[in-house]
C-alpha cells in the first residue's frame, strides 16, 4: 500500500470503531482527529511531527477539509501554526546565533521543502483544549494510545516512500521516539531532527543559555536546512 491510500485509510477512518480503548478522546465527538494530506505535486521528502492539534485549529480543519487534497493541505500550511513557526524560529536562531550563516535563498529553499514536500503529522490526533470545554487537556496515556494506534503505521508507510528525515517538535514527541524506534520499519534509512516546539511557550529552548545546547542545537539547524537543498 502506498502512502496516498494509507491516508486515506487513516482520514476515512471512525474514532469509535478504530481508536483504542483506552484513549479518552474516542469518544468525544467535538474533538476530531486532523488528518492533513501528504505532499501532492512534489516529491515527499520528510515528515514533521507535532504534538497535538488544539481545539482553536477545527474552524480552519473544517474549511480546508470541504477542499480538495491539494487546496486542503494548502490551506493547512499558510495558517498561522506549525510550519510557519518552525520557519519563523529557524530563521531568527540563525540570525541571532549563526551570524546568517544561512543565506534568503537557502533558507527560501527550506521553507519550499516543508511547506511542499512533508508531511505534517502530530503524535496525538485528536484536537485538546486546556480549558477542557471542547475536548480534553492534553494527557501522556491518551497520546501514547494514539501514537501507537497511528503515528506508527504513518511513519512505516512514509518510510517506504523514501524520504530522507524527520523532524520532531517538542519532548513529548521525542520521548516516543526514545521508547519506540527500534520497533519502527525504515526509520533507520532517514535521518531524525530533534526540535524544540515552535510555539511561544517554548520560546526558552529556542533561546538556550547553556553553550551545550546552543551548539547542539545549531548543529540539528544546519543538517536539516542543508538536508532540504
Amino acid at each position: 500500500m502506498g502512502f496516498s491510500e494509507h491516508f486515506e485509510d487513516c482520514r476515512n477512518m471512525n474514532k469509535k470503531d478504530s481508536c483504542p480503548d483506552e484513549c479518552g478522546l474516542k469518544s468525544i465527538s467535538t474533538a476530531p482527529a486532523v488528518w492533513v494530506p501528504p505532499p501532492q505535486r512534489h516529491p515527499f521528502a520528510g515528515i514533521i511531527i507535532s504534538r497535538d492539534p488544539t481545539t482553536a485549529f477545527i474552524p480552519f480543519y473544517n474549511e480546508a477539509k470541504e477542499m480538495d487534497l491539494p487546496k486542503w493541505r494548502e490551506h493547512l500550511f499558510a495558517t498561522d501554526a506549525i510550519p510557519r513557526w518552525v520557519c519563523s524560529r529557524i530563521e531568527m536562531f540563525n540570525r541571532k546565533y549563526m551570524d546568517d550563516l544561512f543565506s534568503k535563498e537557502e533558507l527560501g529553499n527550506f521553507r519550499d521543502t516543508l511547506y511542499n514536500s512533508v508531511y505534517w503529522t502530530h503524535l496525538h490526533k485528536c484536537c485538546t483544549d486546556n480549558q477542557k470545554k471542547d475536548s480534553l487537556n492534553f494527557r501522556q496515556r491518551n497520546a501514547r494510545q494514539c501514537a501507537d494506534r497511528w503515528l506508527k503505521s504513518e511513519i512505516e508507510a512514509a518510510a517506504r516512500e523514501d524520504i530522507r528525515f524527520i523532524i520532531t517538535l517538542g519532548k513529548d514527541v521525542e520521548r516516543w521516539f526514545e521508547n519506540n524506534c527500534a520497533e519502527i520499519e525504515g526509520i533507520q534509512n532517514g535521518r531524525l531532527y530533534h526540535l524544540p516546539h515552535p510555539s511561544g511557550a517554548a520560546m526558552g529552548a529556542w533561546h538556550p543559555k547553556d553553550e551545550q545546547k546552543q551548539r547542539d542545537l545549531e548543529e540539528k539547524i544546519r543538517g536539516l536546512v542543508l538536508e532540504c537543498q
